[in-house]
């Protein structure tokens, strides 16, 4: 019982720690000046400072940032 208890905690502890970078659709890499889905496989730590969420795609170009070649947003 106690493993199914933590595990639960675990699980949404992970779940509201990566929620908010999640919740937008594009991330913009500020070191990188590249723009990527929230979900592109490149993107490990979401969750990081560099990362700014943005939620259209004209809005990433307008502020400069490129998009990424291997999610293609």
């Amino acid at each position: 019982m106690k493993k199914i208890f933590l595990m639960l905690a675990v699980t949404i502890f992970i779940t509201l720690v990566t929620a908010s970078a999640l919740a937008s659709t594009y991330l913009a890499n500020t070191k990188s000046g590249i723009f990527h889905y929230s979900d592109c496989r490149t993107i490990k730590y979401p969750n990081a400072a560099h990362f700014v969420p943005y939620e259209s795609r004209q809005a990433c170009i307008d502020d400069g940032y490129r998009p990424c070649q291997k999610c293609e947003p």
